[in-house]
């Protein structure tokens, strides 16, 4: 499946007391693509706005440690659409392609002035499969997969 890709530093600020990446910056990962991928949709959040995408739930599986120097690749990919919700699927790997994390994010269309759930637009939904259309990178766990299969 294609992803979309968001390479991130890690800073040292994102350290904890044990010296590892702290669970509050890889949530900020997460977060960093997630802004990505809703602005590329033309879902992006501006102050005053009346309807626009909310977080409703957030999922994450912490798989390896993450430490400082480093880099992150953040691989995104739209799970499903549904009525007035998308699901998306973060994977974050470290600089040697090894899966760090796993983060499964909810993210609602809102409208702010009714305080309800609102379906998500047709221009959004045609926004969505133009832009999940337009990926090109596999996750190194799917190069790695076609390497075994013989695939490349």
């Amino acid at each position: 499946m294609k992803a979309q890709l968001l390479e991130l530093r890690i800073d040292w600020s994102d350290l904890d007391l044990l010296g590892h990446v702290n669970n509050v910056a890889i949530v900020k990962y997460c977060q960093a693509a997630r802004l990505m991928f809703i602005t590329n949709i033309d879902l992006e959040p501006t102050p005053g706005m009346s309807f626009g995408p909310i977080e409703a739930a957030a999922s994450l599986q912490f798989v390896r440690q993450l430490h400082f120097p480093g880099r992150v690749k953040i691989y995104t990919v739209l799970k499903e659409t549904k009525h007035t919700s998308i699901i998306i699927e973060h994977r974050i790997f470290d600089e040697t392609n090894q899966l760090a994390v796993f983060c499964t994010e909810v993210v609602v269309c809102f409208d702010f002035v009714n305080q309800t759930k609102v379906p998500i637009p047709d221009r959004i939904r045609d926004n969505i499969a133009a832009y999940t259309q337009s990926f090109t990178n596999e996750t190194p766990e799917e190069l790695q997969q076609n390497i075994i299969g013989g695939k490349l």
